[in-house]
Order: structure tokens, then sequence, then C-alpha cells
């Protein structure tokens, strides 16, 4: 065994530990393989995070990659470097299971563009994981609290993330779903630039706001994946034509960051002990050399979430459409609600299922001009600052199973497409985590991931849940 594994686990190494020690010959691949599914058949018979796992298919794969690395042909930066994905997220043969109660999910024709660009580059997929779909949630659990959510609709991206099960996933956020998750978990997420991200082979939940998204153990790793990640696809008629992003995140040389702490619009609907963590964050900040100052948003910042709900219903509409007629079509049952999520702190964040087909075309064409102009004033906005600060969500997991959470403090980004990042915040009095979320302007993606990077270190990372649910079933 390593020295680092020997010294931290091999299931708590992060991605850039494990690319290193497979390149170096430390690490074997088919031992980090074999350690975590030994982990996953331990724990996720409670937490149930993988709706999709084959574990000899896996280890085959491991040990192919094992031996590429001893003959020297590393396939690319992440070689090794297991990780799971969203249910959202096709692969070529295996199902789809968009609704988790679907008795008969279609199969991927072809495997979505995030996907494959992560296997070319070595990662080893370990299996696809539970989502929230028109069933409603599914039966996932929080690794820190049982009887939590760990968010949605990424639920298992979340939890399997935070169990250190994998050390990175991806998820999806149309609205709160990518990086949410992340915090109710305990772990680091980002969510770009909407077009950084290729959506090709993500089925859609709204043209104009899906983001394919990434949750890691720490906000190095999720940038090191971002690298192989991002970058423009032809097949993407959404992608930006840009180059694959090039995080730059060196600590020891790094200036501290100037942070603006949202003062207007979020404390409101933020719960008192997220408020909290968000005051005693930002004085470690100060202290350790960053330049933390008072943020104020627009005032024609709350457009953001009425807009938002008719963009929404309009693009939701058509692709319910679409699919209710494939279910009719199967001899399946019709929901009678929207899979869209729903907020319970901004009361016009609401989508009922068929308000849609109500809204005349030239409103929802209304709506994405507004969109654009605010987008461009919030941008000007942030500007002054590395970063901006306010809460992933409300408060920590809902101790409610029949929830994923609620989306509200993120769907304002969602909608105006900028990346946005959530890194933990410390427990709260029960033991569950709290999150933190930094916004920068569009196209900042870089610098945000290095700004959240250094405040992370700041203000400390989490350890791994306890896990005691199981010693105390037993």
């Amino acid at each position: 065994m390593t020295t680092l594994a020997t010294q931290k686990g091999l299931h708590e190494l992060g991605v850039a530990e494990i690319a290193a020690g497979v390149a170096s010959g430390e690490i074997s691949v088919l031992a980090l393989a074999e350690t975590l599914l030994e982990r996953i058949k331990k724990y996720d018979g409670v937490l149930q995070s993988f709706s999709y796992l084959d574990p000899d298919a896996v280890l085959d794969e491991a040990k192919t990659l094992d031996a590429e690395a001893r003959a020297g042909k590393l396939r690319g930066p992440l070689h090794g470097v297991p990780f799971g994905i969203k249910e959202q997220f096709l692969l070529e043969g295996v199902a789809t299971r968009g609704d988790w109660k679907d008795p008969s999910p279609p199969i991927a024709e072809y495997t979505a563009t995030v996907v494959r660009r992560l296997r070319e580059a070595g990662a080893l997929l370990m299996g696809k994981l539970y989502m929230v779909g028109p069933s409603g949630t599914p039966p996932t659990r929080n690794p820190w609290n049982i009887e939590h959510t760990p968010g949605g609709s990424s639920s298992g991206s979340g939890a399997a993330v935070g169990a250190r099960f994998i050390p990175f996933s991806l998820s999806e956020q149309t609205a709160g779903s990518g990086i949410r998750p992340a915090a109710y978990n305990g772990v680091a997420g980002l969510k770009p630039t909407y077009g950084r991200n290729s959506r090709y082979g993500m089925f859609q939940m709204a043209w104009s706001h899906d983001h394919a998204c990434i949750i890691g153990y720490s906000i190095p790793d999720v940038a090191k994946v971002f690298a192989v990640t991002s970058g423009y696809d032809p097949d993407d008629p959404s992608s930006l034509p840009v180059p694959a992003a090039n995080p730059e995140i060196n600590l020891e040389s790094m200036r501290p960051p100037k942070v603006g702490i949202v003062r207007n619009v979020f404390p409101g609907y933020q719960q008192p002990e997220m408020n909290a963590a968000i005051e005693a964050a930002a004085k470690k900040l100060a202290e350790a050399g960053a330049t933390v100052v008072d943020f104020y948003l627009p005032e024609e910042f709350e457009l953001a979430w009425p807009l938002w709900s008719v963009v929404m219903a309009c693009e939701g509409h058509v692709i319910n459409a679409r699919e209710d007629a494939a279910r009719r079509a199967a001899g399946q049952n019709v929901p009678l609600v929207s899979g869209a999520p729903t907020s319970r702190i901004v009361p016009h964040a609401i989508i009922a299922k068929g308000l849609g087909g109500l809204i005349p075309a030239t409103y929802y064409l209304q709506a994405q001009r507004i969109r654009r102009w605010l987008r461009e004033k919030v941008d000007a906005a942030l500007a002054s600052c590395d970063a901006i600060m306010m809460a992933t969500a409300p408060g920590a997991a809902p101790r409610d199973l029949s929830t994923s959470g609620d989306p509200s403090l993120l769907i304002p980004w969602s909608h105006l497409g900028n990346p946005a990042v959530s890194i933990p915040a410390g427990l709260d009095s029960q033991g569950m985590p709290l999150g933190l979320q930094l916004v920068a302007p569009n196209m900042q993606d870089e610098s945000l991931l290095a700004a959240a990077a250094w405040c992370e270190a700041v203000i400390g990372r989490l350890p791994a849940p306890s896990m005691d649910f199981v010693e105390a079933a037993s």
C-alpha cells in the first residue's frame, strides 16, 4: 500500500492525489476500485446512491487501466480516477432512468460528450447515480444523516461523493440541482458558465438553462475535472466556441481574493444559522488577508425569479408534452405534476404543469430579452469582486425525504448562466453541512475556481461523515 493511501485511506483520496499516484505507480487502480466497491457494498444498501453498478465491468476496466499505466501509456490527466454520473447523462448500451420507477427505461444509443471526454482522459466510470424524476424523490439518503434529503435532482451524485464512494461525479443544474447536493452532502461543486460544458447526450429539462455540473471532494479536484469536460462541442448548439478551461490553482502563490458578501435580497431568504455561518466565514477570510466588502445586487435582480419561471414554463411545457406523448404510446401513466422544482421561499418561482401552454410566445421572447439585459447588468456589478458570497441553500438539508430541498438561491444564477460554486461552511447545530455559494461574472470560471479554492482552504473542508448508520442498524 502506498504511503499516501496508508495515511488517508484509498477512499479518502481526491482526484489530484489519485491521478498523481496512478501515474507514479504508487496507486493501483484495481486496488482502488476494489476498496471503493467494498465501501459501496457496505453502505449503499442504505444510502442507495447508485442506480446502475456493474462491479465486474469496473474491475475489468481497472485492470486495463493498470496495465496501461505500467506500460507508461496514460490516456490522459485523469487516468485511473473513479467517477459516477447522474442518470441524466446517456451511457451507450445502458438504461437511462430519468424516472427511477420507469419499468422500461430507454437504452442509450450513444454516450454523452462530457462522459466520453472523461473516459478518454482515463477516468474509471463506476456507474450511474439516482436522480429525482416524475415519480418523485428516489430512495437515496444523506450520508450525514439518513433521515435527511441528499438534495436533488442530482441526489445520487451528491450522496455518492459525500459518502466517499467516488472522488467526483457529474450532476446537472436547471434550477438548483447541480451544486445544492454538494452543499447538503458536505463537499464542493461547480456549475460552469452556461455553454462551457457540453449538453450533448444529457437529456433536456429546459434548453436554455441546463448545465452539466461537477461535484467533488474539493475545488482543486473539481477544477481538474472541469479542465477535461469543458471546451467547444460541435454536437451541442449551445456550446460556446472557446477552448477547454485551464484553471491555475496554486494556493501558495495566489493573492488573497476580493470577496463581496451579499447584503441584499439573499439574507432574507437564508436561515439564521446560515447567515451566522456566512458572517463567520467572512471573518475568517478577512483575517487570512482577503479583502471582504459588503456587496449589493442591482435592485432589478429579483426579476430573475419570475423570468426563470416564464422561460422554464414555456420550454418545460414543450419537453413535457413530448415526454408525455411517449409515455402514453408506451402504455405508461402520465404524471400530473411537473418534474420542475418548486420554491418554498420565493413564491413566484413556482411552476405548475401545463402553465407553459397558456403563455403567448411573445411573452417568452420578452422574458428572454429582459434576461439578456439583466445578465449584462449583473455581470457589470459582479466585476468589482473576484467573487460574491451567499448561501447555496437556505440552510442545511431538510429532515424530509419527500423533498429534494429548495433551489431558490441557485435559480438566479442558473437563469443568468453565471459560474457558481459551492464550498462547505461547516456544520449546523444538528450536525448537518452548510454550503457557501460563490459567483462570478459569466466566463470567469477559472478565476472563480481559484478564488473559491483559496476560500475553501481558509474556511476548511469537512471530513467524511461517520457513516455510523450501518452499525446502528446492526
